[in-house]
This record gives C-alpha cells, sequence and structure tokens, in this order.
C-alpha cells in the first residue's frame, strides 16, 4: 500500500525534498500498521480498506515500468515480492479460517 504514495513523492516539477518524501513514507507505514492492528481485532471495515487499497496500489509498478520509469532489478524482486504477499494475505484474510474470524455469529 505504500506504492500509493508514490504521487506525493514525485511530481511533474521535479523531486520532493528529502524530508517530505520521509513523512509520506511514514505516514502510509503508519496508516498500514493501524489498519493491520484493527484486521487482527476482526474489524471488518478495516479489512474491507486494505483489500480496496490494496486494488487501488496494484497498478502503480505498471504504469511506472510504462512510462519509461527504470529501476533496478532489486526494486522489481522488491514489489514482486510485495505484491506477492499481498495477495496472499487477501487470500487467507476473505477464505476460511481467516474469513469466519470477522463473521457476526463467531464472536
Amino acid at each position: 500500500m505504500l506504492t500509493l504514495a508514490a504521487p506525493f513523492i514525485s511530481s511533474d516539477f521535479g523531486p520532493r525534498p528529502a524530508g517530505f518524501v520521509i513523512a509520506v513514507r511514514v505516514v502510509a507505514a503508519l496508516f498500514t500498521v493501524f489498519l493491520i492492528e484493527f484486521i487482527s481485532i476482526g474489524k471488518n471495515w478495516a479489512r474491507i480498506t486494505y483489500l480496496v487499497l490494496t486494488v487501488l496500489a496494484l497498478p502503480a509498478p505498471f504504469m511506472a515500468a510504462r512510462q519509461g520509469i527504470s529501476i533496478s532489478n532489486v526494486e522489481v524482486a522488491s514489489i514482486a515480492v510485495q505484491l506477492l504477499a499481498h495477495g496472499v494475505g487477501l487470500y487467507l484474510l476473505f477464505t476460511v479460517p481467516g474469513k469466519s474470524w470477522f463473521a457476526p455469529s463467531a464472536r
């Protein structure tokens, strides 16, 4: 989900100041931790929000590649691992037994 912060980090007017980039990344990471915490206590809205934000973030690496932004092989591998981890996490959240954690009758 940190890829959703990318538009705030770069622009057509050049790179942003390092402090701003770090602040945006920290806020995005804290929001991710916030969502994961509420998912862990069984809040369904957090699970749905995590799904929506992950789906919104999926096109970002492909759009960057399409625009000709060159990235290293390490970055490509990192993005692939991140997408795989998000996919596995979402699969576990929306299938049994993880799905039953969010069922109203299970509480």
